[in-house]
């Protein structure tokens, strides 16, 4: 008996990627942030975006997610076409997403936090939501206390928190954007483990990045974006960091740099008995002329007030910034620029 046309979309749609972005274009003034994008997103795999900052990728996730409507092309979700105009209709369609700067309520706990905005009006069972909670930090190795208040939880522990808050509300389709730029090394290798629980469990993420190395460790399938544009798609065992990043810029990369040897003159920049909030505990550092100093961190951990308390855009607690010698305390931003 053959099969009717009904058992044959059926069959076609268990056949269709989780899901397919087909033509999508989304400009804002003056750019084409996505430029006829076409990506597949398969059941059960870690899909990874890449691309320089501003190639389009968050931009491309976010039109999924339903924060910002495409001007052209669709959505198709297990091969029916569906309209997502709103984080709603998204998580409404198993999508979950993971932005760089979290949303939780710091005063609130883990729980209340989760919970947030999934009761439907209903009277809440917190005990038994903790218990779920729980359940999945446990099944997926997201470790944290539900009971804990957001406001004594790590930078790590927050993004766990996110994480469960997508998981308890049943997606299949998880998208983090840049997760590893909040995490330590540990913590990124615990977070690869856990995404692979994921996976193993029949999930799809997509793992947006521009740190290679950690795409090829963790990536079934790679799509790079450059200007808006996908331009290639490969698989870590059919490429290279330098492969991939010569498909992000369109020119050979040079990763190793040749450094002369350059004397260093007297001190530039001094930064005494620096202290501002909990941000910056007296710090004290010296930049010399002829010399490149790098500041590094897990993001959240000082490097952006460190800059903004140089340049006058906060003033200190306790401390001294001092241009050539001279204290640049009371001065505007304009006076130290000038």
């Amino acid at each position: 008996m053959e099969p009717t046309q009904a058992e044959n979309d059926r069959a076609g749609r268990d056949r269709a990627p989780a899901v397919t972005l087909e033509g999508i274009t989304k400009r804002f003034p003056g750019v084409v942030a996505n430029d006829s994008v076409d990506l597949a997103l398969e059941t059960g795999e870690i899909h990874a975006l890449v691309g320089e900052n501003g190639a389009g990728k968050s931009t491309l996730m976010r039109v999924l997610y339903g924060l910002y409507p495409p001007e052209e092309g669709r959505i198709l979700i297990r091969g029916e076409a569906t309209k997502i105009g709103s984080p709603r209709d998204a998580i409404g369609q198993d999508i979950g997403m993971v932005h760089q700067h979290f949303v939780l309520v710091d005063r609130f706990t883990v729980t209340e936090n989760i919970i947030l905005g999934s009761e439907g009006g209903a009277i809440v069972d917190y005990d038994g939501a903790a218990k779920k909670i729980e359940e999945l930090a446990t099944s997926y190795g997201f470790h944290v206390n539900p009971r804990a208040r957001v406001e004594d939880l790590s930078v790590g522990e927050e993004q766990r928190v996110e994480i469960l808050k997508a998981l308890y509300r049943g997606i299949d389709l998880l998208i983090l954007d840049e997760p590893t730029a909040v995490l330590t090394p540990s913590e990124s290798k615990e977070l690869f483990e856990n995404l692979r629980r994921l996976k193993q469990d029949g999930k799809t993420v997509v793992f947006i990045s521009h740190k290679l190395d950690e795409v090829l460790s963790i990536a079934d399938r790679i799509t790079v974006l450059r200007r808006g544009k996908v331009v290639g798609e490969t698989r870590p065992e059919d490429t290279s960091k330098q492969k991939l990043a010569e498909m992000m810029v369109g020119r050979p990369v040079m990763f190793r740099l040749e450094k002369p040897h350059v004397e260093t003159g007297a001190p530039v920049l001094e930064v005494e008995g620096l202290r501002y909030g909990n941000k910056i505990n007296g710090l004290d550092l010296t930049v010399r002329g002829g010399e490149i100093l790098g500041v590094a961190g897990v993001e959240g951990n000082g490097q952006r007030e460190l800059g903004e308390l140089i340049i006058g855009l906060l003033r200190p607690d306790a401390g001294e910034v001092k241009l050539n010698g001279k204290s640049l305390a009371g001065r505007t931003v304009e006076q130290i620029r000038n």
